[in-house]
């Protein structure tokens, strides 16, 4: 019998760079404070984007950078955040098709807790995930060439929580 078979192969080397920087402060006693960080992440090969179709590239996936923005209160058993997340584009795929590039667009999406400690037992907690709605999409060499687009709802959850 014979078989065809493809398999990735680590034959090609790349230097990945990048910096990080992060700050949290909460304001004296009042209970409210803030979060941020910035991830820059670069790496040394990028896809070409004006080569051949027919020319197998390699790249670095997944590298893009990132910031969250976090504003917060914990005080006298309440806990409270609103939190800002964004990523830049990235590539995720090198070849979806043949030697057809698949780029994730730049995303970002505002998310929030509150929670209150009744007692040393029980905690009730409310939380939004993606409350803006923003909804992920991918595309090839172009943005007009849509690879992946998708509907995403704000999500929210209830919760209860008892410790024994």
């Amino acid at each position: 019998m014979q078989f065809q078979y493809q398999s990735p192969v680590n034959n090609k080397e790349a230097k990945l760079n990048g910096w990080e920087f992060a700050v949290q402060h909460f304001f004296g006693d009042t209970g409210f404070g803030a979060q941020a960080n910035y991830t820059i992440v670069n790496g040394d090969i990028g896809f070409d984007l004006s080569a051949a179709p027919t020319i197998t590239q390699f790249a670095l996936l997944g590298l893009s950078d990132t910031a969250n923005l976090v504003v917060m209160y914990e005080k006298n058993g309440w806990s409270a955040r609103v939190a800002y997340n964004w990523r830049a584009k990235f590539l995720d795929n090198a070849a979806i098709q043949a030697s057809e590039p698949e780029f994730t667009e730049a995303y970002s999406q505002i998310d929030f807790s509150v929670s209150y400690e009744v007692n040393d037992q029980l905690s009730v907690s409310f939380a939004g995930i993606n409350v803006t709605g923003s909804d992920p999409r991918k595309h090839g060499r172009t943005k007009n060439q849509i690879t992946f687009a998708e509907e995403w709802n704000p999500r929210y959850e209830l919760g209860v929580r008892y410790t024994f």
